[in-house]
């Protein structure tokens, strides 16, 4: 009995290992260096120091080859790509959780295999919308999650996912509360007391009659006047009961002005997903409203720019057209974007991000 328990415990534990793995596989590959799409079927050759990845069907997934050199046949697609010999798990119709995640937790990830069309994948936060996923047969992202919550990723489309969750936690930033306590003052009064004093008498007066011997009536009048008080005013400040204090305003925390930091959006001339090569020429990515963001000068055959970073955008997210220029007095040439915003013709740049503008030659 003893024996079938700790069989019983062992192969548990083997199967929670092997769902574990499996449900971080998204989140734990390792990122590659650089990743680019070859196309489908045919034969690639690549730097000795890269490898293929290839997609594969019946069932679908991606899988591993060494280069230099691939042949593929019908269906399949090719990328190569260096930096990591992992790769990514084949999503499609399903969802993907991360677990709880906190505040500030950075997301990052790189992809594959997304068709521009409107299957949109997307991450979720518990159940809402908090990131869409840039398309593309290569695309890329990174968002900061804002509160906690549990980390989701849907995908409506078939794709591979890299991702990095929480590698990096942006630790909110408290603003303070000022606060002010004021003692309030007592304006002290004076009160004056009045002693009354009575009114003065009139001096009263009182004949005398005195007789004499020789029969003479003799009348000494005499006169006494005296006075019986003395009216005394007398002011006689009171103090006042309650001590006069100036108000003093004491903020209990010293406030710091806080901005919200004005990021850097980031792009990629690209004509991977139009099938595409660039002519010799200029390449203008500049806002709807013709304001200058980069430029790129491509030789004939030429496929991709490589990131262009650093570059300040109007808005949070703008629309973006791209030009080419064939020479200095040749007039613009607007080129196609086959990754367009949704419902519109227009590429898009979004601040704190890297979106790959990518275009074709117009029919």
């Amino acid at each position: 009995m003893k024996r079938i328990a700790v069989t019983f415990v062992m192969v548990a534990l083997i199967v929670v290992t092997v769902l574990f793995s499996q449900s971080q596989a998204a989140a734990g590959a390792a990122t590659p260096a650089s990743i680019s799409y070859l196309g489908e079927a045919g034969t690639y050759q690549i730097d000795p120091d890269s490898n293929f990845i290839i997609k594969r069907l019946d069932p679908f997934r991606f899988e591993f080859e060494a280069g230099p050199e691939y042949t593929a046949v019908a269906g399949e697609r090719v990328w190569s790509f260096s930096g990591s010999e992992s790769v990514p798990p084949a999503d499609y119709h399903n969802w993907e959780s991360f677990g709880s995640v906190p505040a500030g937790c950075v997301v990052e990830y790189k992809g594959i295999d997304d068709d521009v069309d409107d299957r949109i994948n997307q991450f979720y936060l518990d159940d809402d919308v908090i990131h869409t996923i840039n398309q593309g047969l290569v695309f890329e992202g990174e968002f900061v999650v804002t509160e906690a919550g549990e980390l989701k990723v849907f995908a409506a489309d078939s794709a591979g996912f890299w991702i990095k969750v929480c590698d990096t936690v942006i630790q909110p930033t408290a603003t303070p509360t000022m606060i002010f306590t004021e003692t309030p003052t007592v304006t002290p009064t004076q009160e004056v007391t009045e002693t009354p004093s009575p009114t003065p008498t009139e001096p009263a007066t009182t004949p005398e009659v005195t007789a004499t011997p020789t029969g003479e009536i003799m009348e000494t009048p005499e006169s006494t006047a005296t006075a019986t008080a003395t009216a005394v005013i007398t002011e006689t400040p009171i103090t006042p009961t309650a001590t006069a204090v100036s108000a003093t305003a004491t903020p209990e925390l010293t406030p710091t002005a806080t901005k919200e930091p004005r990021l850097d959006s980031c792009l990629r001339f690209n004509f991977d997903v139009s099938g595409d090569v660039a002519k010799r020429g200029l390449y203008v990515a500049q806002e709807t409203g013709g304001r200058h963001l980069a430029s790129w000068y491509a030789e004939e055959g030429w496929q991709d720019s490589g990131w262009i970073e650093g570059i300040d955008i109007t808005f949070p997210s703008v629309y973006v057209h791209v030009l080419y220029y064939s020479g200095p007095d040749a007039d613009p040439l607007m080129l196609q974007i086959v990754n367009p915003a949704p419902n519109t013709n227009d590429g898009w740049l979004s601040r704190g991000m890297c979106h790959a503008l990518e275009i074709g030659w117009a029919d």
